[in-house]
């Protein structure tokens, strides 16, 4: 009876152990599957040095700005 015992007892332990590495794997799996594929550009503002995402920015004879004032004043200068 006792062998009996320490089988099962070794059993449900590696089938803990098994779904325990099974459920991290697919965890790691999820969390870089999240991640962007395509990290989006950011550029600098040509007045104050802020960065920003390209999509944002308004950008003038290929420079980028944050805003319009911004813009207007360095074509100002």
């Amino acid at each position: 009876m006792g062998i009996f015992r320490l089988l099962t007892i070794l059993l449900i332990a590696w089938l803990v152990y098994a779904l325990y590495k099974r459920y991290v794997k697919a965890r790691s799996q999820n969390l870089t599957s999240k991640k962007s594929k395509n990290p989006e550009k950011i550029v600098k503002c040509e007045h104050c040095a802020t960065h920003i995402p390209e999509h944002e920015a308004i950008i003038d004879k290929g420079r980028y700005y944050c805003t319009e004032e911004h813009k207007r004043i360095n074509n100002n200068q």
